[in-house]
């Protein structure tokens, strides 16, 4: 056999190698639990695929914070950030394009520090503070109550002994661990969680290059003790888009032909007919639409039956299925129809006939106020998602921007109005009308 020949076979074998050995990567990257929930947790919007099948781009990030600020100070000896990004802090609200692109940068640090955290142990409202102005690190405010399985479910896939729901949470460097705080919404008190395990160096290098911009909160001025102290304010006054809303399902029988599709119905085992409202019939599930764009799913068979079964979703346990399950099924109504909006997780609770998921409206960080409460609520009972209620509207930035009084004056006309102790929000509401701006709010406080 001559030379060339020879070269032939060798660059042949090592052709086959390198292909194998591709091969063999991409399968492990399959099964690390990390990659398939911070995909979906962290895409942008896109169509949504009917449940049960494949999710591609989902519509609204599960688990995203709705505002967060950053701690460019109090860096642990031996650990500091790079020349010229020290000694600031740096707050976002109302703006969902820049929380998720902080966020994707601290998310890694956070699944570190929650799948390695000790036992939760309560610490006073000074050592929250503490670590909220003296740290280096990072505030969240979910706007929602989320339960911590179902955030480790989002980040990582895989079940934690935590089990309180937050709303609000801190990251934070000590030595060589980080910390993990947050005020459990069931009692409202202070907990710390330690890890010994996550690098704070990973953090101090998320937060590397980002700056100050003056954000402060409520308990760090005088002139604004009045307020929830944990309220996360910004100098200036926002001035958020000003929306036209409408109800997508006016088109009569053909919307909710299109709808329960996408809900993943068999048009050809449906039937549709009138009473006061439309209803789409399959066996024994069952979905009402009145005129004004609420949509009601009801399964009235045994156990173990209906469209809507809860999944074992990998090894974030069956908190994390129920609650992601009825996202998916919220998303495959609401996606094609919602214009701009997104979905935020506002509560999850027990109650005697099951559990109850509630999830709302948000508009750039947003949130938006229905009449009802509520855009989305689940009951899941028996392993199957039994009923919901969805209030489907579609929201379009009209180019125009809402006019807000500068935070010092709108805390001042809220507390002129009796509302001593509660945090001031942006929000918009909805009642049924062509538009909405932006206006502050009260909302109570712990």
């Amino acid at each position: 056999m001559d030379n060339s020949k020879i070269r032939r076979i060798v660059e042949g074998v090592k052709t086959i190698l390198i292909v194998l050995l591709s091969c063999s990567a991409l399968w492990l990257a399959a099964q690390t639990p990390l990659a398939a929930p911070m995909w979906g947790l962290l895409r942008e919007e896109g169509p949504q695929v009917q449940p049960g099948q494949s999710q591609g781009e989902e519509h609204g990030p599960g688990g995203v914070p709705m505002a967060m600020a950053v701690n460019l100070f109090g860096a642990p000896d031996g650990l500091s950030l790079p020349e010229g990004t020290e000694g600031a802090r740096r707050g976002i609200r109302y703006d969902h394009a820049a929380c998720q692109e902080l966020f994707e940068l601290v998310a890694g640090p956070l699944l570190e520090a929650l799948s390695s955290a000790g036992e939760p142990e309560e610490v006073g409202r000074s050592e929250w503070e503490r670590a909220l102005t003296e740290r280096l690190g990072v505030y969240l405010d979910f706007q929602g109550q989320v339960p911590l399985p179902v955030l480790a479910g989002w980040l990582s896939g895989e079940e934690t002994g935590l089990t309180a729901s937050v709303r609000l949470m801190a990251l934070s460097a000590w030595e060589d661990g980080l910390d993990v705080y947050y005020r459990d919404e069931g009692d409202g008190r202070f907990y710390r969680c330690r890890s010994h395990v996550a690098d704070p160096y990973s953090l101090s290098q998320a937060l590397s290059g980002l700056t100050g911009n003056g954000a402060f909160y409520a308990f760090e001025r005088e002139d604004y003790a009045g307020l929830d102290p944990d309220t996360l304010l910004l100098p200036e006054a926002p001035s958020p888009a000003v929306y036209t809303a409408a109800n997508p399902m006016s088109a009569g029988q053909t919307a909710l032909e299109s709808l329960v599709r996408d809900l993943g119905f068999s048009l050809n085992s449906t039937s549709f007919y009138f009473t006061d409202e439309q209803v789409a019939r399959s066996g024994d599930d069952s979905v009402r639409l009145s005129d004004g764009g609420t949509a009601q799913y009801l399964y009235e068979g045994k156990a173990g039956g209906g469209l809507f079964p809860v999944p074992s979703l990998g090894r974030s346990g069956p908190l994390f299925d129920s609650v992601e399950t009825c996202r998916r099924i919220a998303l495959s109504a609401i996606s094609p129809r919602c214009g701009e909006a997104r979905l935020y997780l506002m509560s999850v609770q027990e109650r005697p006939e099951g559990l109850e998921i509630d999830f709302g409206y948000s508009l750039d960080g947003v949130p938006v106020l229905l009449d009802r409460g509520y855009a989305a609520r689940f009951l899941v009972s028996g392993g199957q998602v039994v009923q919901f209620s969805i209030h489907l509207r579609g929201y379009t930035a009209n180019g125009s921007a809402s006019l807000t009084l500068p935070p010092r004056q709108a805390a001042a006309a809220l507390l002129a109005r009796g509302l001593e102790g509660e945090e001031l929000l942006l929000t918009y509401t909805d009642s049924g009308g062509d538009t909405l701006t932006a206006s502050w709010s009260a909302r109570e406080g712990e």
